[in-house]
């Protein structure tokens, strides 16, 4: 193929990949050409299997953000949060109903525009829509929350927000609660994300490395972790993507672990409610640490997870670069 013609195609694939012909897509495909009734104008966080929206912590940072943006422009908001499952099988709406109704969502072509926020983009593309006279359904996995103080001289706390988002269900505060009297007091959090590089957790395309390798990885961390646990004077919390590590270290001294799998959500559909419990349990247990840790090696995921839990328990975050 010629230069030009690779040129050429690269060409096209950015234009079809761009996301202003991908909200048309999504309007297009997904909504009616009808007469719109109407319906009230309102900002929607849209988190339902029409497009990656990455793991349950980049869904809880677009959902806080967008509440902010809302918040800040005085616009009502929803979270339609509907795909792997329900979040109201697991968090409730509490001080603010984010829970969309049947009968005051638009389907119309006509009601709806569609925004996509990724890392090339800020808050500010989503503002050229402002003052908005349709429903804006929103895609948005990173916190923006830093922009929106400062754009609008607001002064909003994360943790503040989600708590005016969310409560737990019954269900996820009987199991918080069993957990935290089974590790007694006050404990830290430490969390490995491997990826695929075990071979053990499905995400997108990423491959294992081989065996020897995965065996010198886990060593390393083992040890880190070992030498982790003899510093500190509480028991450790260690989460992961990788049941293999978790089956390595989880009797080693001052260690405990959370039974259960982990799965990835936009890669995992059609599980029992248990297993997708299993993210919401790791992360507000990491929330209610004393400190949080991301540990693992360069060749590892530098994993926001415990990052953004940490900032709904207010309590110090640190990396921990294994050699």
């Amino acid at each position: 193929m010629s230069l030009i013609s690779k040129n050429r195609k690269l060409a096209i694939m950015r234009f079809l990949n761009s996301y202003p012909l991908q909200e048309l897509f999504l309007l297009l495909k997904y909504h009616k050409l009808k007469r719109s009734e109407h319906k009230e104008p309102m900002l929607i966080i849209s988190i339902d299997g029409r497009r990656n929206t990455q793991g349950l912590a980049d869904r809880f940072s677009g959902i806080v953000s967008m509440y902010a943006l809302s918040k800040a422009l005085n616009v009502p908001f929803r979270c339609m949060f509907i795909h792997p499952f329900n979040l109201t099988d697991f968090l409730q709406p509490n001080i603010y109903d984010w829970s969309p109704k049947e009968e005051e969502i638009s389907e119309s072509i006509n009601g709806v525009r569609y925004c996509i926020l990724r890392k090339s983009r800020s808050v500010g593309y989503l503002l050229k829509r402002f003052p908005i006279k349709k429903q804006i359904r929103v895609y948005a996995n990173l916190n923006y929350l830093d922009e929106i103080n400062k754009k609008f001289g607001q002064n909003f706390i994360w943790s503040e927000l989600f708590n005016e988002l969310f409560r737990f269900t019954p269900e996820l505060e009987e199991q918080l609660n069993m957990h935290k009297e089974m590790i007694g007091g006050k404990y830290i959090a430490c969390v490995f994300r491997y990826q695929s590089l075990l071979g053990d957790f499905k995400e997108y395309r990423f491959r294992p490395v081989s065996e020897k390798e995965q065996k010198e990885l886990i060593e390393k961390n083992k040890n880190a972790l070992r030498s982790l646990a003899e510093d500190v004077n509480m028991p450790v919390l260690v989460t992961s993507d990788s049941q293999r590590f978790i089956s390595e270290v989880k009797h080693l001294k001052n260690i405990f672990t959370l039974p259960g799998r982990v799965v990835h959500l936009d890669c995992t559909h059609n599980e029992q409610k248990q297993v997708y419990m299993k993210s919401f349990i790791d992360f507000f247990m990491i929330s209610g640490a004393e400190k949080a840790f991301s540990m693992g090696t360069s060749k590892m995921y530098p994993t926001g997870f415990p990052l953004c839990a940490a900032r709904l328990g207010n309590i110090p975050f640190n990396r921990i670069l294994v050699e």
